[in-house]
């Protein structure tokens, strides 16, 4: 077989990791401590937690001494009591270009959910200013009841090392906004934010993700790594990193290469 016939959007620990999911948010949403107590026994639950963590494929990711690779290096501490942080974690191999990251029977989904956002209207761009990037986020604030550094965070600005993309509609009005960091060939996604109604959210998202896929390989970033745990989000976020080719992995964060020389 070759490797594209190979390749699959299916997860070997998928059931199992849904199970997993769905017992930590009962545990996290638990009332009472009582409560918490025996959503936290469920023999059903422990055993999807236990399944998923060791079919996870351990990866080793280096991070540099810059300040974007500290920011990604902190997102995996190995100091929390459990390693939620660091495993599940969703992962993004990127290929050598755009088509052929786009090609095959995995990428059907998202093919065509371009072609949907494309006769839609809808259209992504590069964020490279902080001005456009402060009218992206009050537009995408606004529609979301909340403020624009309630979107992105006040002081960020875009730069070589910090990317954001927009999304617009046919009019050319915000509706999602992404925040990427890069540090060498590691790419870190912070948020994929919307502002529309769910039936359009998915198009958006798609054309978001295919528009930001571009500008990585573009970089010569080959993997995309997703901040927290896979067990966290929504059952429609992994839906949709299945769809896109992220998977779940253990990552295991090496020692800064300041940190490793004081440790000869």
């Amino acid at each position: 077989m070759t490797g594209e016939e190979r390749r699959t959007s299916e997860w070997s620990c998928g059931e199992a990791l849904e199970l997993a999911a769905r017992y930590v948010s009962g545990v996290r949403s638990a009332p009472t401590p009582a409560a918490r107590a025996r959503a936290a026994a469920s023999r059903e639950g422990l055993t999807a937690l236990r399944t998923t963590m060791r079919a996870l494929p351990d990866v080793h990711a280096s991070f540099s001494d810059s300040a974007t690779g500290e920011e990604m290096r902190q997102w995996f501490r190995p100091d929390r009591r459990l390693p939620f942080n660091r495993a599940p974690i969703a992962v993004l191999h990127l290929t050598g270009t755009q088509v052929d990251y786009l090609r095959g029977r995995a990428r059907q989904a998202l093919r065509t959910n371009l072609t949907r956002a494309a006769a839609e209207g809808l259209t992504c761009a590069p964020v490279e200013d902080a001005q456009e990037l402060g009218r992206v986020a009050a537009a995408i604030g606004a529609r979301r009841g909340t403020t624009a550094d309630g979107v992105v965070r006040s002081g960020l600005v875009p730069g070589p090392d910090r990317l954001f993309s927009a999304a617009y509609d046919a009019v050319g009005d915000p509706v999602a906004v992404s925040h990427t960091v890069v540090d060498g060939t590691r790419a870190g996604l912070i948020l994929m934010v919307t502002a529309v109604e769910h039936a359009q959210a998915a198009l958006v998202r798609y054309a978001l993700h295919a528009h930001l896929t571009g500008r990585l390989i573009d970089r010569g970033a080959s993997t995309l790594t997703v901040g927290g745990s896979m067990l966290l989000t929504s059952a429609g976020t992994r839906y949709f990193q299945r769809r896109t080719g992220f998977t779940p992995v253990h990552l295991r964060p090496e020692k800064s290469p300041n940190r490793r020389r004081r440790d000869l």
